[in-house]
């Protein structure tokens, strides 16, 4: 059962948008944060109506790679910027006790809430280890969770069992599934029916967004939102208000922009998310840390296009 202290920010982040922020960088030698350019993006992430929180020091924000200062700068940056929009924070530590103390620091820095990011030991698939692990985490900091799937190690994830133990602990407010596989996702969910009142569902498949909503996702919590954010929040809603016709128009315009950012490979959306950032005079620099490689010169003219023809430059 969901602690009742946590539950209004359980239902703020429930039916809108949540943007896993870009983190903009000086380039090589030195890759120092530019908060000036985190700032203008989180300001105006979190102006936009149906935005319901920003998550900091995720995947997109390339978490894995960043010193633990770095991560608090960024969570303070977020927090003066992002008004009263809550502010989560990615936390990835691969034992419990390195997790406990990141989720600490991230809570002194400012965070409303933590999501855990999947561990590399999770391809033991043993689902007493996540439980353990949230457990530690929950009982570890004053404020709630987000529970996450992501493909780990060629695997589609956790048992299904594991998930649905994580989710009805007292400290978790939320699921962000992103195995990136609709039969696994719908399983997922169905799974999880019984327990619904006490954590909101998030979609993290920004490859079937439309169809997640659909299947049950009440928010969608994604990288590809720090582009066209707008847009990405008027197709949930029309699929949560039943308007399935406006909900296919918005996604169709939108293909060629999912086609390119997610196309193969597609773990190297982050460059191209960054660099249409860049375009759109967010970013100064689309630097990305070493040794990720930005997008070549053919791939920049496509995706400029197709900025251009959705007038987003």
């Amino acid at each position: 059962m969901l602690k009742d202290a946590y539950r209004p920010l359980k239902e703020q982040i429930a039916g809108g948008i949540m943007p896993a922020t870009a983190v903009p960088w000086t380039p090589e030698p030195e890759y120092n944060l530019i908060e000036s350019d985190l700032e203008s993006l989180v300001e105006l992430l979190s102006s936009v109506d149906g935005i319901a929180g920003l998550v900091a020091n995720a995947h997109t924000g390339e978490c894995k790679m960043l010193s633990r200062e770095i991560k608090q700068r960024i969570i303070r940056v977020h927090k003066r910027a992002a008004g009263d929009t809550p502010v989560f924070s990615g936390v990835y530590g691969e034992s419990s006790h390195q997790a406990v103390e990141m989720a600490q620091e991230a809570q002194a820095a400012g965070a409303d809430g933590i999501m855990l990011l999947p561990l590399d030991i999770y391809a033991n698939q043993d689902p007493r280890e996540p439980v353990e692990h949230f457990r530690r985490v929950g009982e570890a900091v004053d404020i709630p969770l987000i529970n996450f799937q992501f493909p780990t190690w060629g695997s589609a994830g956790l048992p299904i069992s594991a998930h649905v133990e994580i989710c009805q602990l007292p400290e978790v407010i939320g699921f962000k599934e992103a195995s990136f596989d609709p039969v696994r996702y719908e399983e997922t969910v169905r799974a999880l029916d019984h327990c619904r009142d006490d954590f909101t569902m998030l979609t993290g498949n920004d490859t079937f967004l439309m169809h997640a909503y659909q299947l049950g996702a009440e928010t969608g919590l994604i990288g590809y939102a720090n582009l066209v954010p707008e847009l990405h929040v008027e197709k949930i809603r029309a699929v949560h208000d039943g308007d399935m016709e406006r909900a296919k128009e918005i996604r169709e315009r939108l293909l060629a922009l999912t086609n390119h950012v997610f196309g193969a490979p597609e773990g190297r959306y982050r460059a191209r998310v960054k660099a249409a950032l860049k375009m759109q005079g967010i970013f100064e620099h689309d630097t990305l840390l070493p040794p990720q490689q930005q997008i070549d010169m053919e791939e920049r003219q496509a995706l400029r296009e197709i900025l251009d023809e959705l007038d987003e430059l």
